[in-house]
């Protein structure tokens, strides 16, 4: 998969978008690979499509999936995944759910405006308090939209 994620990014980049997240799933006759695409000043239902053409000619031609999927492509929405280590600084201040394994073996969310990356460790404040989760244990990460504050209440 290292392989097609390089290459959709090479893509991606060459017209100007950054790739979010690449997933490939489903069981059955329902299998997807869905291409999470963003850039500045977001992305439209047009970008989407005309990516999809571009990345069908590319998956065509290197054929890196033996069975038939569906190929997805989508912006990231409001609930942004935050997949790589430098998303972590990119979007600090913003409302942020961090999924993780505690060394407990305990899965945990934690909700809060994330602060960055220090130290291998994302730090998010929650209720007054500065939260380190070691980057090693995040599961997944992603935006919360705040529809209060976006609302002005």
């Amino acid at each position: 998969m290292r392989k097609i994620e390089d290459e959709v990014e090479r893509l991606l980049t060459d017209f100007g978008y950054e790739l979010v997240q690449l997933k490939y799933g489903g069981g059955g006759g329902g299998r997807s690979l869905t291409v999470l695409i963003d850039r500045p000043g977001g992305v439209s239902a047009e970008d989407c499509s005309d990516m999809s053409r571009r990345l069908s000619m590319l998956l065509d031609t290197l054929d890196p999936i033996p069975s038939s999927y569906t190929l997805i492509v989508s912006s990231p929405g409001l609930d942004r995944p935050l997949t790589r280590d430098e998303d972590f600084e990119r979007f600090a201040g913003e409302l942020t759910a961090v999924r993780h394994v505690t060394q407990d073996g305990a899965r945990r969310t934690d909700t809060g405006v994330l602060q960055g990356v220090e130290d291998e460790q994302v730090i998010l404040q929650v209720g007054g308090e500065a939260v380190p989760i070691p980057l090693a244990e995040v599961e997944e990460a992603h935006l919360v939209y705040d529809w209060d504050a976006h609302n002005g209440r």
